[in-house]
């Protein structure tokens, strides 16, 4: 508890940027009619390594907003960096969309469209290769995304579990561009399962 309330008390002191991801406005049909509602997908990001995304539902659009915004500041993790882009490959399926991230060299910029690009630019990602393999559905799509970010292990903790420095398994340093990054944190996830497989064919 008390580690959540610090987690709570330092996103309370950070600048956050959100962006909508999608919006669906569906209708239910009762017996004295149809009632509309909004059903919202929201991404969250500091820009330095901090990343949330969250669903709202609500009768208005902004209603849904503001609870998606809620609901992704509680969902936040800690990406480990390598400079301004990801330090390994890694691969996440939500659904039917299989989303495959790769590090890229400085300068490529973010090769990503849709959903993809606004969760990677939130996160303060600046360089990295991305590539759809399933369905295109914008949700599961934002969910494989996030569920690929949170795979994403920090080298400083592999090495220590292999005895070795991050020089000693890289042959390089590995840092951050925003400074030193902790170890992924998930404050309050959502509940979904997130089936994992090994990246194939040609990229």
């Amino acid at each position: 508890m008390a580690e959540l309330k610090e987690s709570r008390e330092e996103l309370a002191g950070m600048e956050l940027e959100d962006r909508v991801l999608r919006v669906d406005r569906v209708r239910k049909t009762v017996k004295g009619g149809r009632i509309p509602s909004s059903r919202v997908m929201v991404a969250v990001g500091d820009g330095r390594g901090k990343i949330g995304i969250g669903m709202g539902k609500a009768r208005q659009a902004p209603d849904a907003i503001r609870k998606g915004i809620d609901r992704a500041k509680k969902t936040m993790i800690t990406v480990p960096l390598d400079g301004l882009t990801i330090p390994h490959p890694v691969q996440a399926k939500v659904g039917g969309a299989e989303i495959l991230l790769k590090p890229a060299s400085r300068g490529t910029g973010i090769i990503a469209g849709g959903a993809v690009r606004h969760i990677v630019e939130l996160a303060g990602i600046r360089d990295i290769l991305s590539k759809s393999l399933g369905s295109q559905n914008v949700l599961n799509r934002a969910k494989a995304c996030f569920a690929a970010l949170k795979l994403l292990q920090n080298p400083e903790d592999v090495a220590k579990r292999r005895g070795k420095n991050v020089r000693e398994m890289t042959g390089r340093e590995i840092h951050s561009a925003y400074g030193d990054v902790a170890p992924t944190v998930v404050i309050e996830d959502e509940a979904h399962e997130v089936a994992m497989e090994e990246a194939g064919g040609d990229w």
